[in-house]
């Protein structure tokens, strides 16, 4: 009796599943990576949103602000040290690294521009990817230096 075979044997099966698990471990670890260094962005871009809002509030209200960080988390302070909003707090592998005095705390003026420039280094630990914020004390303004 002659067979017929159909379909794929259990060997030719796992042998695909094999290749498609090698294949799905390089993509698997960048895509990984990739997501860390978005996550490291947009807390520096958070950190830099709140202190433009911090410097926005000094203008409007012609009283200083202050922003304070600690290693997790960073608030926006009145001049009464009454806090405007709630604590930001970084993303689990994000911690704040480095900072200059510029940073410890920021300080605002009623015209804008902060008590003194400096740097602030945010770091993801997981990857090791540190990302530095830079304030300009004449504009008050911040940035990622590249």
């Amino acid at each position: 009796m002659r067979w017929v075979k159909y379909g794929f044997s259990v060997i030719e099966v796992l042998i695909s599943l094999l290749i498609l698990s090698l294949l799905m471990v390089p993509t698997t670890a960048y895509f990984l990576k990739y997501h860390r260094g978005v996550v490291l962005e947009r807390a520096a871009n958070e950190i830099i949103d709140i202190a433009n809002l911090a410097r926005e509030y000094a203008v409007n209200e012609r009283k200083e602000f202050y922003v304070i960080f600690n290693e997790r988390k960073f608030v926006v302070l009145r001049e009464n040290r009454q806090p405007v909003d709630k604590e930001y707090h970084l993303p689990e592998h994000i911690i704040i690294k480095d900072r200059s005095a510029g940073f410890s705390p920021l300080v605002f003026n009623p015209d804008g521009t902060a008590k003194t420039g400096g740097y602030l280094i945010v770091r993801d630990i997981a990857g090791g990817k540190e990302i530095k914020i830079v304030l300009h004390n004449l504009t008050g303004r911040c940035f990622i230096e590249k």
